[in-house]
């Protein structure tokens, strides 16, 4: 790639472009993982973020859209626009919250629990599959350390 830059690249630009920003190496990484279990739900009818989702739905006492939204780190609007086809396809039904007729409590179907348990284990494969790919023993674990500690430090910010 170095080649193909102009030579009136400043350093700054140059660093940018080729691999060494961190944000963009992770949003590149980010992109290709999101294929690679993309790929391994499809015959489930799922991608990972609806898997997520579904996940979220189960493991939440009261799950509504701003609490998953607020655990997947997304605003509300682009939850509920995820959730849609869930409900659309069956897996998802709401009803109005006990205590608070604003919100919607969400819940499994029976087909929804069926497509969860069959997605978490072809993600578990896609999973590891991840895992023999890694180059560096440890690599994996110290990477999704680092991540997770970043999400964090940026949570206490906020």
């Amino acid at each position: 790639m170095g080649a193909e830059l102009s030579e009136d690249m400043t350093p700054e630009l140059a660093e940018l472009l080729t691999g060494n920003c961190y944000c963009l190496a992770v949003r590149r990484a980010s992109r290709r993982m999101v294929r690679k279990y993309d790929a391994a739900l499809a015959e489930r009818g799922l991608t990972i973020s609806q898997l997520a989702m579904l996940a979220w739905v189960k493991g939440l006492r009261t799950p509504t859209v701003q609490k998953i939204a607020d655990y997947m780190e997304m605003d509300q609007s682009a939850a509920s626009r995820g959730i849609k086809p869930l409900e659309r396809d069956g897996l998802i039904t709401s009803a109005p919250h006990p205590r608070d007729k604003r919100k919607s409590v969400l819940a499994l179907t029976d087909e929804g629990k069926a497509r969860l348990a069959d997605g978490a284990q072809a993600w578990a494969t896609a999973q590891r599959q991840v895992e023999a790919e890694m180059t560096t023993e440890g690599g994996l674990a110290m990477l999704i350390g680092e991540i997770n500690a970043l999400a964090k430090a940026d949570e206490t910010r906020d």
